[in-house]
């Protein structure tokens, strides 16, 4: 718990369409695979150039979209990490591995082919809901506990958070009695992005939360409302995160937040 937010399981997912793209929202995942076949991260919505991955992986900070096919029906872990876990599971700064994503066999070695291992033979064994009640004792070993906590760190984090991510560095460090300089440090090797740069993913996630509730959005009002300077600046903050138009974005989301399938090739 102090390192994991929430477990989700699938298996037998087989949608019809062939990738899927999830856009930064802020946090880093866990995926353990219980399968052998390799997985697919696509360069691009429609291309050819991918990138292989197996057994499992760990996707760092983003601050752009992810790609991933679809279809294999495998079965398989997502691990939701809690803010500043990422360098409990890694040994490294979080800024390491942003915007990567690293098999768990190279990072971790035996310490993860150890719980892939037993969590395979309880699925196997006893079935998903009884290898999901034991899981938390199976991933431990992955998630030692870290005495390095940094109060100001939760309190900026909550900061920038609670103000949609609007909230001034300077001022914030200042509240918090640091240099801006050590709380960029901080932000770095716990979080993967500094404060700035992580206040443009919480400003561009408040926005998505906004979009769920609009059918008609007023896009010069919606910029202004989440601190972006202009109609312009929320386009171009649209197009680096989603690879797409704000109007484009809503005409191709699905039914889920931060998730947008692709349809085709």
């Amino acid at each position: 718990d102090h390192a994991v937010e929430h477990i989700t399981f699938h298996q037998g997912y087989c949608p019809p369409h062939a990738r899927e793209v999830f856009v930064p929202d802020g946090g880093c995942e866990v995926v353990i695979d219980l399968s052998d076949a390799p997985k697919q991260r696509w360069h691009d919505e429609h291309g050819d150039r991918a990138d292989t991955h197996k057994r499992g992986w760990v996707s760092g900070m983003r601050t752009s979209r992810i790609i991933i096919g679809t279809g294999s029906g495998a079965p398989m872990l997502v691990l939701r990490l809690r803010p500043g876990a990422l360098p409990a599971l890694s040994g490294l700064p979080a800024s390491e591995l942003n915007d990567a994503v690293v098999d768990l066999d190279l990072l971790l070695g035996p310490r993860f082919t150890g719980v892939r291992d037993a969590l395979g033979e309880a699925l196997e064994t006893h079935g998903a809901e009884a290898m999901l009640a034991d899981a938390e004792r199976i991933l431990a070993p992955l998630f030692p506990r870290c005495d390095d906590g940094h109060a100001r760190l939760a309190l900026a984090f909550d900061a920038l958070r609670n103000s949609g991510g609007k909230g001034s560095v300077r001022v914030l460090s200042e509240e918090l009695g640091c240099s801006q300089k050590h709380l960029n440090d901080l932000f770095h090797r716990h979080f993967g992005l500094g404060p700035k740069r992580f206040a443009s993913v919480i400003r561009f996630q408040a926005l998505l939360q906004r979009l769920e509730q609009e059918s008609e959005p007023d896009w010069t009002q919606l910029a202004l409302e989440h601190g972006y300077y202009d109609q312009s600046h929320m386009v171009n903050a649209f197009r680096e995160m989603t690879g797409l138009s704000p109007t484009r974005y809503m005409a191709a989301k699905g039914p889920f937040l931060n998730w947008l399938p692709v349809s085709g090739r």
